[in-house]
């Protein structure tokens, strides 16, 4: 009974001994499967941070836009005041009478001229000058302007216009000189393109109004529509801005 009893109990501890090494090995098994679906939980989180991420810059075209937006309005307003003045530090001589000479206005005339246009436009301010400057001695330049006029001189231009084609209306100032503009007037107008432009000149003298300048202008800017142009004399320049905003509402621009 013994011998018989010894097997069976063999086998009994064999089996519990079996069972008990399968248990541990299931826990084992069992264990990455939430550790999967913790990253893969955590995949989907970082891949929706990354599309949000990507989705930020689609906002930055409409800030490039307001800046582009920004830069036109900033543009000119299709209105160009070009101008010639005598040189700043020219000064004319004691005793000289700007009323009765044929000569020049007070040199900065023009120049304030330009700016009151400028301020009641809105529109583009361009000096006008010769690549040679002009003297500032009184006497001598009006022997160089009467010379010039005798050989229809075109006196070379220091720079030119930008961009002329973007302006539709063009002002042209600039002193009489015996009883004309100057030539260096000419050489600018006659640089340029006038078809389907509109000039408007402006002027000083010391009485002698426009002289000749309106007759000529025409040939030297073939195609323009030249309207209604101020003049004021030299010497009331200084009281002439509610005269130039009057000359420019006449206008209509």
């Amino acid at each position: 009974m013994k011998k018989l009893l010894t097997p069976l109990m063999a086998f009994a501890l064999a089996i519990v001994f079996t069972a008990c090494q399968t248990a541990p090995s299931s826990s084992v098994l069992s264990s990455p499967a939430p550790s999967e679906s913790s990253q893969l939980s955590s995949a989907v989180e970082e891949g929706a941070a990354a599309s949000s991420q990507l989705a930020e810059p689609s906002e930055a075209p409409a800030e490039s836009s307001a800046v582009e937006g920004s830069s036109e309005t900033g543009e000119n307003s299709g209105v160009l005041i070009a101008y010639f003045s005598w040189t700043e530090n020219a000064v004319l001589e004691e005793g000289v009478d700007a009323m009765t000479s044929p000569s020049v206005s007070d040199p900065g005339n023009v120049q304030q001229l330009a700016g009151w246009i400028q301020e009641e436009t809105g529109g583009e301010l361009f000096e006008i000058a010769p690549a040679t400057p002009y003297t500032e001695d009184y006497n001598t330049l009006l022997d160089v302007a009467q010379q010039e006029q005798a050989d229809n001189a075109r006196p070379e231009l220091a720079s030119q216009v930008e961009n002329w084609d973007s302006y539709s209306t063009v002002f042209v100032g600039y002193p009489d000189w015996w009883s004309d503009a100057p030539m260096l007037i000419y050489s600018f107008l006659e640089f340029y393109d006038w078809e389907g432009k509109t000039l408007i000149p402006f002027c000083t003298s010391g009485g002698s109004g426009f002289g000749r300048s309106l007759d000529n202008l025409p040939a030297s800017a073939p195609g323009a529509t030249i309207l209604e142009g101020f003049h004021v004399n030299g010497s009331s320049v200084d009281g002439a801005a509610e005269n130039v905003a009057a000359w420019l509402d006449g206008l209509g621009l």
